[in-house]
This record gives C-alpha cells, structure tokens and sequence, in this order.
C-alpha cells in the first residue's frame, strides 16, 4: 500500500483554541454582525481566526500571515476548502476595514455578551483598569473620529507612541467589556464614560440589576460616583492619599479605642494577613463608606522609602553630632540655648536622641613653645553630646502606618441577601488583580506585538481582536481549572504539580504535537497524529469536552 506524507503540520494547542473558538459559535455570530461578501474568497470570520490564532501562535506582521497559514492546518483550523493563499495581506485589510465599518466596538461588544451567556458567567461584580500599547509607524487618516494615536508617557513613564486599552471583566478576568482609545485618554475620564457603556452592555444582556463596579484610586471623583449611581452600579475603589476624608480615617485610625478587626487572611496559603476598621463619610454629596485596611505586606515601593528616610535621618545624626563635637562653647548659657533650640529643631522618626551639655576641662592652648617647668593653663568648655538610639517600636509603627490604606464603597451593608461587611469589600477588591492578569497577556511578546498597519483604523480592530482573543484565552483557562484541583493537580512540564495552571502552562503541553497529512493510493487525505497523546494531554482535552478529532 503506497501511502505518501504530503504535509506536516505542528498545529500543537491551536487546534484546541480553535474547537473552543467553534464551540462558543463566534464564526457563524461574526458573519451574521458583519455579513460574507460575495465577491471575496474569505469571509470575515476567516479573518479574524487567521489574525486570533496567529497571536497564540507568535504574533506575525500581517504581511507574513499568508506564510504563516502555509504552516498551519488552515483547513481544519478555520473551515474546509480554505487556501492559505487567500490569506494575504491585501484580504486580510480589507476585512480589517470591514469590521471597522461595521462599528469593531459593537461587534466585539456582541461577542462578548454572547460569550458570558454561552459560559453562564455572573454579572455580579465588574473589575476596570486601563493601559496602554506602544505601536510604530505612521499612521494617517482622513477620518477625525478615528483612534488618535499619540506621544505620551506611559506607566514606566517612557516617551513613546501609543494606544489605550480598556478592560471590564468578572473575577476570572474574561472581558464582558472592552475598548480601545486613544492614547492619551486620562482614567478619570474614561471611568464615567465607561460606566454608561457597560450600563448598556447589561440591558442588551438582558440584565437591569444592581451590580459593583471595582476601580483604582482615578475613579474616586465625583463624575464617577454620579455616573455609578445613574448606571445601577455600587462603586469599590481605592482612596487617595491626598482627599480629606481618607486623611481623617487614616488619622483616626491611629487612635487606641478603634475597635479593630481580629487578623484574617484571604489566599488559601503564604497570603498577607489583613486587619479592617470601617467608618463612614460623605464626598461631593455622596455617602460612603471608608474601610481602613492594614496589611502584612508591606507595599514594596513604600518599604524602600522609608528604608530610605531611615538612613538618611541617621546619616543626619551623625553629622549633627560630629559638628557640636567640633564647636565647643565658651560658657553653659549659650550652650545650654543651643541644646533648647537643638531639641526644638530635632524631630526624628526613627531614632531616639538625649541631648545633653557635657562640661569638660581642658589645656588652654597657647601660640609657641611653653616654658619648661611651666604648668598648663586650664580652661573649661561646654559640648553638646548626642546620644542616638534606633527606635525599634518607632520603626515598626511607621511600618504598620505605611501598609494601610483606605477603601471607599458606596456597597449597602447588606447586599442582595449577603452582608457585605469590611472583609467582603475587601475581598472583591482584590480581585482586581484578574484584569491587570489581562495586561501582562496584552503586552506578552508570546502573544502580542507592536503592531504595524497603516491606518489608525486598522489599528483600533487588531486592538479589538486582541481583545477577542484574550476572552478566548481566559474562558479556556477557567474551564480547565474547573477541573484541576488540589486533589487531582495537572503534572505540568518538568513534572510540576499544577493546581491552578496557567493557559500558557497548558499551551506548553501541547507544544510538540503535530499532525501528518498522508495521502492515500486512492487520492483521499487523511489525518494522523504522529505520535499518542499523553495521558495528561487526554485528561485536559477530555474535561474540556473534545478528543483527538480536533486534529484527525
């Protein structure tokens, strides 16, 4: 039987994202938003699933993507019949501008919405943040309502040509909104804005109930909680040092009566410990609730601070003490206004200091030789002696007053039949940690790139689809942990125990799984893989719902 290897293809964890892809219906949904066109050989969900799964797979120019598709298994990837040829670069601009036209936000908006019905996700709590993306080129547009790309500085505060990304997502980080803007939108602006917007998102998903918006400090202005208020939302954020109100509760804080909470912690193990103490207020008309929260963990960028202000306030004791050693004074009263000013004008932190004049008796020296035989003439002065002592307690009460910070919530005590105490709030604050996750997938090189097209509009839909991409990649990282527990951990590479692996953790068991397209005496192609799955790679592909036809 003369059976003969056409093709190879290392398809690895494509195929997986692919069948996902699939599954959820998003192909057949974005036709329908964006209908085929006759004309074209591709459609534009054709697109759009080239432009996704080059991403995992690395991240090409658009130029390259044809090439690329010659290296995939397109047919099985995407839809029977389709031609990597059909790939290029000029079909695949063309859809970009057809998504563009067809209003991108929208469209991925739909998509997002559909997701979190098909994946029965809670519309309970929403967390919000923003970055921004470097992009290269120039890009021109005859259109003033397209993306206005700008020199800015970005969070590491580097000069550089940029967009921005909005992200609203649930605690497992999967986006039910998201945005792309331009790149000097301040976040103060883009709360309120982005609020009304979710507020629509939820009436087209057929939900008008209350639910929490969970920011950082930008949202805490009075456009924000307006803007909350009107949108059916509760606002958690965190308070800035700077406003009156949470200087108060930090002030107050400090007092001995304040009933402080008992220690808890959050994570499961190796977790900060958290001590909450809540008080109330109002700002700009609205009454809130202030939670003063005392961590373990010290805030990184605050310890080196006060690292800082500790050595050099001893270095100051040192030279103040060596200057009065040097600069004796003639009688006690003009030394003894000198200690009354230095204690006045001492006021350190970290240390404690006794000052005291120190009377001493000396030789008075003389000009020349003295006479042989001559007694010394005696004379007295007065010192300023120092004496300096690290003040331990000091030290740890600066420590305990720098790992606190302030919550305000406009959250009810009680919540949809739950109480939504100081711990509670607390807790789905931290969770913001989930969309701040989806930056580092944002500006992963594995993932994405700068991103080099012409057009500002072109711009704004691969920021889109990256967008798409990331809801792909968390809803398939949550389905896997549904079933991956502590109990029945994965065995990750280099025999690793993994109880709540990573996408990319997953991704690298599949790395080295190819597909051998083999032709058959009668014509037929057929599918192989070249080698078994393991059994780790069977038991994800398994719990997932799909099996090796994903890749024969």
């Amino acid at each position: 039987m003369n059976v003969q290897v056409k093709k190879v293809y290392r398809n690895d964890y494509l195929n997986i994202i692919s069948a996902l892809f699939k599954k959820l219906g998003l192909p057949q949904l974005i036709d329908h938003l964006v209908p085929v066109d006759p004309q074209c050989q591709t459609r534009v969900s054709d697109a759009v699933q080239a432009i996704i799964y080059n991403l995992f797979d690395g991240r090409q120019a658009l130029v390259h993507v044809e090439r690329w598709a010659q290296e995939v298994d397109c047919e099985k990837l995407i839809r029977p019949g389709l031609h990597p040829s059909w790939l290029n670069d000029d079909a695949l601009a063309r859809h970009l501008d057809r998504l563009y036209e067809a209003d991108i936000h929208k469209v991925i908006s739909t998509c997002l919405i559909h997701i979190y019905r098909k994946e029965g996700l809670s519309l309970r709590a929403f967390h919000a943040d923003t970055t921004d993306k470097t992009v290269y080129g120039a890009y021109e547009s005859a259109s003033l309502e397209a993306l206005q790309i700008t020199h800015g500085y970005n969070r590491h505060h580097r000069w550089q040509k940029q967009i921005g990304f909005g992200l609203v997502g649930n605690e497992d980080g999967i986006p039910f909104y998201g945005d792309v803007h331009d790149g000097n939108l301040p976040d103060k602006t883009w709360n309120p804005e982005v609020l009304s917007r979710v507020h629509e998102q939820l009436k087209q998903a057929k939900m008008e109930d209350e639910w929490i918006y969970v920011a950082d400090s930008a949202a805490m202005t009075k456009d924000t909680l307006a803007q909350t208020k009107a949108a059916n939302a509760f606002l958690i954020t965190r308070g800035p040092s700077s406003l009156r109100i949470v200087k108060r509760a930090l002030a107050e804080a400090d007092s001995a009566h304040i009933p402080w909470s008992d220690p808890f912690t959050l994570a499961e193990r190796n977790g900060a410990t958290y001590r909450v103490w809540e008080t109330s207020s109002t700002y700009e008309g609205h009454p809130v609730r202030l939670i003063v929260v005392e961590s373990s963990a010290l805030d990184q960028r605050k310890g080196k601070t006060l690292e800082k202000e500790r050595t050099k306030e001893a270095e100051l004791l040192r030279e103040e003490q060596a200057h009065w050693e040097r600069h004796p004074f003639s009688c006690r009263e003009d030394a003894e206004q000198a200690l009354a000013s230095l204690k006045t004008s001492l006021r350190p932190r970290f240390h404690q200091v006794k000052a005291a004049v120190k009377e001493i008796v000396r030789p008075k020296k003389r000009r020349g030789r003295p006479k042989k035989g001559a007694e010394p003439e005696m004379e007295t002065r007065y010192l300023l002696r120092l004496d300096v002592e690290f003040d331990q307690n000091a030290w740890e009460q600066a420590r305990r007053k720098a790992s606190r910070f302030v919550l305000v919530t406009t959250v009810p005590e009680e919540w949809k039949g739950q109480q939504m105490d100081a711990q509670e709030i607390l807790k789905l604050y931290k969770g913001q940690i989930s969309v701040e996750m989806n930056f580092a997938f944002l500006k992963d090189p594995f993932f994405t790139d700068e991103i080099y097209v012409k057009k500002p509009e072109r711009v704004a839909v691969l920021g889109y689809l990256f967008l798409l991409a990331l809801a792909i990649y968390r809803v398939f990282q949550r389905r896997v942990r549904q079933f991956i527990t502590p109990e029945h951990p994965l065995k990750g590479a280099g025999g690793r125990k993994l109880t709540r692996p990573t996408g990319q953790a997953i991704f690298q068991l599949f790395q080295y799984v190819n597909v051998v397209l083999l032709e058959l005496p009668d014509g037929r192609i057929q599918r192989s893989l070249d080698r078994s799955l393991t059994p780790e790679q069977r038991r994800i592909l398994q719990g997932l719902g799909l099996d090796e036809s994903i890749y024969v």
